[in-house]
């Protein structure tokens, strides 16, 4: 009787290379009505978006825009002005092995912007970080079964192979508008920033419904004495059905991107409020996971008859792919830098986290990084405006082991500094962690077996030592004796065999 397999095909995820990169970006703007007065940044911000990611062969070209924003004071004013500037972003990631066609996952953050002036023009340099992973997916068929020999002893592994299977992407637009009390006398909208905070991800009607939050802040000037401006803090409800087949929405995870955010003071109504309306762009990806299995033959002998030729293979597959989303709070004090002006009054904190590096302890990973924090405040006893920088350390723990190759994604929903003294501040900062981990492993199995000579006999008994990593699995396979009659292996003591 002629040996006969049983064949499964699994559909494996390999991640063919991944390459990151820090690129510095330039754009500048015009300063309206500079003439000799100096010119003082006082807060900036920048914010990168990818707008397409091209795979070619051994490369991914990154494509994306870069947006500014500037808060600044000119000569001894006491009022803040604010302009944008914007430039697009063009970098090659090189990644041998990468070709059309296949999976292609990409990042990007602005973590660090600077702002100076220079002969009319505000300057910006831009820090971002960028990163690219190329992924194949490959059918490979493994053996599920095998029959037609006599004595056949064999050793099954159940597989499980997580394959990126889909995605897609629609863009939201999010619009709302607060009150703003007469008592404000707001006058126009400086600058914004924002954090996502994605609130939940669930299979619907078409496809699939993602919930979360846009916690917007946006720094506001103001008429009132020894007060140029405020930060008025508003979350903004968004929610976006992203199309996917049903058969898709097992197993999915979104993220989401600030494409642009635009806020306008508009005039008093009849109630005698002001408003601040503020409209956002949404980038909302879906991302789905399919999982294989099968109980894969990784090892057989015969003990009877025919010997067996035996081929092995190692597949690389993807076990398991876990998201969490946590939240944690950094507290830290900042001390101003020399010759700074005494803090008064705070008006406003931007904060931007870098992520350094990441380790395993007991099982969770821990983050380790810095924040930099640009704080915006009156001194005491003066009405102009000044501000400070510092950076402060950061370590967070996440209930999950992480990998070199996890993605992990910090935002700051919200930051207060208050002053401990007039040359130091206390800070508080609520953050949103949130980590993709794609656990991946090689597994040897049975590729192919066929029948070869005849099993020599040479009736007896052999005792034998084992070695220490030597199983009943390999004493049975070198004698052709059912694994049943090795017994138990004990270390320092001898297996008696009958052949």
């Amino acid at each position: 009787m002629a040996l006969e397999t049983d064949r499964q095909t699994l559909e494996l995820e390999n991640l063919i290379g991944a390459r990151d990169a820090q690129v510095l970006v330039r754009a500048e703007a015009l300063v309206p009505g500079a003439g000799r007065d100096a010119i003082e940044p006082l807060l900036a911000d920048a914010s990168l978006y990818i707008s397409q990611a091209d795979l070619q062969s051994d490369r991914v070209v990154l494509e994306g825009t870069v947006s500014c924003q500037a808060a600044y004071r000119q000569g001894e004013e006491s009022t803040l002005k604010a302009l944008t500037a914007q430039t697009t972003l063009n970098h090659v990631l090189e990644i041998p092995g990468a070709q059309p066609g296949m999976l292609c996952r990409v990042r990007g953050q602005a973590v660090h912007v600077d702002a100076k002036y220079e002969n009319g023009h505000m300057i910006f340099q831009i820090t971002c970080n960028l990163s690219a992973q190329a992924l194949r997916l490959t059918p490979e068929q493994v053996i599920t079964n095998i029959t037609g020999a006599e004595g056949l002893q064999t050793t099954y592994r159940d597989i499980t192979s997580v394959k990126l299977a889909a995605e897609a992407t629609e863009l939201a637009l999010v619009k709302d508008a607060v009150a703003l009390p007469a008592a404000l006398d707001a006058r126009t909208s400086l600058m914004d920033w924002a954090a996502i905070e994605i609130e939940s991800t669930e299979p619907d009607l078409g496809g699939v419904k993602v919930k979360g939050r846009l916690l917007v802040e946006t720094l506001v000037s103001s008429g009132v004495a020894g007060r140029p401006a405020v930060v008025i803090r508003y979350p903004m409800a968004w929610e976006q059905l992203v199309e996917l087949p049903e058969w898709l929405t097992g197993d999915v995870f979104s993220e989401c991107d600030l494409r642009a955010i635009r806020s306008q003071v508009e005039p008093a109504g009849e109630d005698g409020d002001m408003r601040l309306s503020c409209e956002a762009e949404l980038r909302v990806k879906v991302l789905a996971n399919v999982t294989d299995r099968a109980s894969a033959l990784t090892d057989v002998y015969a003990t009877q008859g025919a010997s067996l030729d035996v081929d092995h293979e190692t597949l690389r597959l993807c076990a398991q792919a876990s998201q969490l989303r946590v939240s944690d709070v950094v507290r830290g004090t900042v001390l101003l830098g020399e010759g700074a002006p005494a803090v008064g009054t705070v008006i406003a904190v931007k904060a931007t986290p870098s992520i350094g590096e990441w380790r395993n302890e007991n099982g969770q990973g821990r983050i380790d990084g810095v924040i930099e924090a640009q704080v915006l405040y009156i001194p005491g006893g003066s009405d102009v405006p000044a501000s400070t920088e510092a950076e402060l350390p950061f370590s967070v723990t996440v209930p999950q082991a992480l990998n070199d190759r996890s993605v992990a994604d910090i935002q700051v929903l919200s930051a207060e500094a208050n002053a401990l003294m007039g040359d130091r501040l206390e800070m508080k900062l609520n953050l949103s962690i949130a980590c993709q981990t794609r656990r991946r492993e090689a597994v040897r199995v049975v590729e192919e077996v066929e029948e070869g000579d005849d099993i020599p006999r040479r009736p007896g008994i052999v005792i034998r030592w084992p070695d220490a990593d030597e199983t009943a699995w390999d004493i049975g396979k070198r004698y052709a004796v059912p694994v049943d009659s090795v017994g138990e292996i004990e270390a320092g003591k001898p297996v008696v065999v009958k052949a």
